[in-house]
């Protein structure tokens, strides 16, 4: 009878090993439908999918590559550059912040594109430098070159993440859960400025002005959609923040700057201009030294739209402006980058 009773030790071992090849099958699974779902009009809210998608699209020689969080992939609309003769490229990643672009230079500077354009809210200037959640080589470099401790978290982080039903687990939530929300009743209660969502008959097409192959309903009462071009749209407007704090700053985070410099660095910039753009901020009750900040990067320019005033209806939440929106932003960006091209 003990020949075949299991020990402890040896059921412990046996579910061990059970959960380990489960967690691989899993991650197979993963990789090949991320890279069943990356295609040259799709692509999922991750970097490296993204990066495919830049791949895929005749990335070469483009006028401008946007390289960004998910500000710019909302904020830039490619229609809009597109019609005023300038052929782009949206390389902004929902999620993803600024210690992530490190990982998508190696690729823009391979395209040879004549402008690159880096956006990034002029807080990350003075606010601590954060680990990705999934960092690489090109920026674990960085991180080493700015604190050893922040490349050792780095490593770290690399180490525990490694399990791709992390790197995935929002967009598989975010499926599971649209797939329920064809079972709910409709008597949720939505954002009255938003009730345009319950409508079926309506045109997406023609309002987003984009082929979308995504449409996600948010919690918020918006709408994200993602477009074959590679932007984002977000129709609705959602605000929470009617009244923002002051706030002055004086001291530059050492770690962030020295980040940020590294990545510019690493742009081959004597075949591509690199411009920085500080984004507009809704209500913006911040308070900075612009000089100073230029100071900081003597070798690239700086548009600084922190204080560019878009209409409380024109933004989708308090972080993002709507499709509306995003054609406005995209115009008034375009006249000041002409003046720099």
């Amino acid at each position: 009878m003990n020949f075949y009773t299991l020990t402890f030790k040896k059921k412990i071992i046996l579910a061990f090993s059970l959960v380990i090849f489960n967690l691989i099958i899993l991650d197979i699974g993963l990789y090949f439908l991320a890279k069943n779902k990356t295609t040259k009009i799709t692509f999922i809210d991750d970097k490296f999918s993204k990066i495919k998608h830049f791949q895929l699209n005749n990335s070469e020689n483009k006028d401008i590559v946007f390289i960004g969080s998910s500000r710019t992939y909302y904020h830039i609309s490619t229609n809009t550059f597109k019609q005023n003769g300038l052929d782009i490229y949206n390389f902004g990643v929902s999620g993803d912040q600024y210690e992530d672009y490190p990982t998508l230079i190696p690729y823009v500077n391979e395209s040879k594109p004549k402008n690159i354009v880096i956006s990034l809210s002029v807080n990350r200037l003075f606010d601590k430098l954060y680990v990705g959640n999934y960092p690489t080589l090109d920026e674990m470099k960085n991180y080493y070159s700015v604190d050893k401790i922040k490349f050792l978290s780095s490593i770290n982080t690399w180490i525990v993440n490694r399990h791709l039903f992390l790197q995935y687990s929002e967009s598989i939530y975010n499926k599971i859960k649209s797939v329920y929300q064809k079972f709910e009743p409709h008597n949720k209660k939505y954002n009255t400025q938003n009730k345009t969502n319950m409508q079926s008959d309506i045109n997406y097409t023609q309002i987003t002005k984009c082929n979308y192959f995504d449409r996600k309903d948010l919690d918020n009462g918006n709408i994200s959609f993602r477009c074959e071009n590679g932007d984002g749209i977000l129709i609705g407007n959602n605000i929470t923040n009617k009244t923002a704090k002051k706030k002055y700053f004086q001291k530059f985070n050492r770690q962030s700057i020295v980040y940020l410099q590294g990545i510019i660095d690493a742009i081959d910039t004597e075949q591509i201009k690199v411009l920085l753009v500080l984004e507009p901020i809704l209500h913006n009750q911040y308070t900075y030294n612009l000089d100073k900040i230029k100071k900081k990067f003597k070798n690239i320019e700086i548009i600084d739209l922190t204080n560019y005033k878009i209409e409380d209806k024109y933004w989708a939440d308090d972080t993002h402006i709507n499709n509306k929106g995003k054609e406005i932003y995209s115009q008034h960006l375009m006249t000041h980058l002409k003046k720099k091209l």
